[in-house]
């Protein structure tokens, strides 16, 4: 589990980075799910790794793209990369929640590289709400960082994070 220490640190960009890595060593990786939220650097990064064709999902008159879990489970690669562990899924996806959808990969054998920020956390969302005056809606539970077999925190200095804001690599 990459945990951003707050929103826009480099969680998912960390988590590509390693997974480069993981294709030299002979180890078998996908996409499951990257959002780059239009930054280009990161989509950059996703390019060069397979990525599993997601589903699409229509609801109230859009059509949305999810996670396609059962293509994922039929490729059984090695390991998956996740990103926005705590993201909602549509109604009519597979899983109420991406975690759930995670936990459905995990015990089918495939391991998986996954990005969330604390703030999702559930335990920690009355100390969100009070300490930045809003409320976390999206969540994880606790118990599923205890699953993790690693941690990665992924943090940046005040500066770094105030330059990317002005860079424009905020959302």
């Amino acid at each position: 589990v990459y945990l951003g220490a707050a929103p826009n640190v480099g969680n998912t960009y960390r988590m590509l980075e390693d997974a480069h890595m993981m294709p030299r060593q002979a180890v078998d990786v996908v996409i499951g799910l990257v959002e780059p939220h239009g930054r280009v650097d990161t989509a950059a990064l996703a390019e060069g790794l397979e990525a599993i064709p997601l589903n699409e999902i229509h609801y109230r008159s859009v059509t949305l793209r999810e996670m396609d879990v059962e293509a994922i489970l039929a490729r059984r690669p090695a390991w998956c990369m996740v990103d926005e562990l705590a993201h909602s899924n549509v109604p009519g996806a597979r899983n109420r929640k991406r975690y759930e959808d995670v936990l459905e990969i995990l015990d089918a054998g495939v391991s998986v590289m996954t990005a969330m920020n604390v703030q999702h956390l559930e335990t920690l969302n009355d100390a969100v709400a009070r300490s930045a005056s809003t409320q976390i809606r999206e969540t994880v539970p606790d118990s599923f960082l205890r699953r993790a077999d690693e941690i990665v925190n992924v943090d940046i200095t005040i500066d770094e994070l105030r330059a990317r804001l002005r860079q424009g690599k905020i959302y």
